[in-house]
């Protein structure tokens, strides 16, 4: 009896073990990143949504965590994180993370006061003017290398505040971030430049010190590719204004 007992406890426990290790698991750090990722954002936000829901489709339990960018960047390349999202392509990321299919872009560029004639077709059109970025912002490739007159603020609607009171003549931001922040007192008193001076897809990094990294960044894309396809994705997006 006692035997019996014991395989049967054995079995029950094999097969415990076996239904834990087949249980699909992701946690990843996120960025507070309006409009397209927020606490205060339904849902988390479109990119969060949209990233959640790839997972979802695979069958994984999905643990989202805000937190600052450099603890997150920081925290992901140790694999304390499965992955950080979201982030542009960077070269030099490569030695860390894997990287997604591409998420929703961002257009980079310029808002300026109306009826303010500004044409930017190259950063040499930039030189006289003074140009508003925000602190800790990664800029565009050849934007820091051009010498530019630059007056750095702590957040974007500081930043756009400083254009509306003429204390500089142009704000560098993401397209729809200045349209998030756009209260009735910038309402009608900015409006965005185009072109964008870039256009840079956003991404999920997979941490390469992660468990099965491989596999999350695979599961992830045939989530996302499966979202797409199905007209989902494009439903995210237009319910959250895009």
């Amino acid at each position: 009896m006692r035997y019996l007992l014991k395989i049967t406890l054995l079995l029950m426990y094999s097969h415990l073990s076996l239904c834990f290790a087949d249980e699909l698991a992701v946690t990843l750090a996120y960025v507070e990143y309006p409009p397209y990722i927020g606490a205060e954002l339904e849902n988390g936000g479109p990119v969060a949504e949209i990233v959640a829901k790839s997972y979802e489709k695979i069958g994984y339990q999905v643990t989202l965590e805000l937190v600052p960018w450099v603890r997150a960047f920081r925290d992901a390349k140790l694999g304390i994180y499965d992955g950080v999202f979201t982030a542009w392509h960077r070269k030099e990321r490569e030695q860390w993370f894997l990287f997604s299919d591409s998420l929703p872009p961002n257009e980079i560029g310029f808002y300026k006061r109306k009826g303010e004639d500004i044409s930017i077709q190259s950063f040499d059109d930039l030189k006289p003017y003074q140009i508003g970025v925000v602190r800790g912002y990664g800029y565009p490739s050849g934007f820091s290398e051009a010498n530019l007159k630059l007056s750095v603020v702590d957040t974007d609607i500081q930043n756009l505040r400083m254009l509306l009171y003429k204390r500089i003549d142009l704000a560098l931001t993401d397209k729809a971030l200045g349209r998030h922040f756009m209260t009735e007192e910038l309402l009608g008193e900015i409006e965005w430049v185009e072109p964008p001076i870039e256009v840079l897809n956003q991404y999920l990094m997979i941490s390469k010190k992660a468990a099965g990294a491989h596999k999350l960044l695979a599961d992830f894309n045939s989530g996302l590719k499966q979202l797409s396809d199905s007209g989902e994705l494009a439903q995210i997006l237009k319910y959250h204004g895009f």
